[in-house]
């Protein structure tokens, strides 16, 4: 009897055991799956921004001044729309003071919280630009 006892209770034991260990599985695996998904609805706003800084200084090097934009979802300066962006749908290009320019590319939808934004000399060009340092700002509730 003693022995019918140890055994349901090593059974208990390795159920327990293999229940945590698929939930801990389990979890591991949702985080990793979204910030996966997190950083790709980035990506496409890093894009943008990217796209946008190439637009604005060629348009410079074309006409001798930066075009500013507030808060709009296309120009048609510019050979793209950011409306066919799903995560980040708006931006905004502006003189960040002293001989600086930014852009910022607006969250929509489930990420409209952020913000991403990215600052450059004026006189940059678009072959040399390197190491693009892309900042992303929260907005506070």
């Amino acid at each position: 009897m003693r022995v019918m006892e140890t055994e349901k209770k090593e059974k208990l034991l390795t159920i327990c055991v293999v229940s945590i260990t698929l939930i801990l599985l389990i979890l591991a695996t949702h985080l990793l799956i979204k910030n996966y998904t997190m950083e790709k609805k980035f990506e496409t706003g890093k894009i943008l921004c990217v796209q946008l800084l190439n637009a604005s200084i060629t348009h410079y090097h074309r006409t001798g001044k930066y075009l500013v934009n507030d808060k709009v979802t296309h120009n048609e300066e510019y050979p793209f729309d950011a409306r066919t962006n799903p995560y980040f749908s708006v931006f905004s290009t502006y003189p960040a003071g002293g001989r600086k320019q930014a852009i910022s590319v607006f969250g929509s939808g489930e990420m409209d919280k952020y913000e991403l934004r990215v600052v450059f000399d004026e006189d940059s060009e678009t072959k040399n630009i390197k190491n693009i340092k892309i900042q992303t700002l929260t907005k506070e509730y």
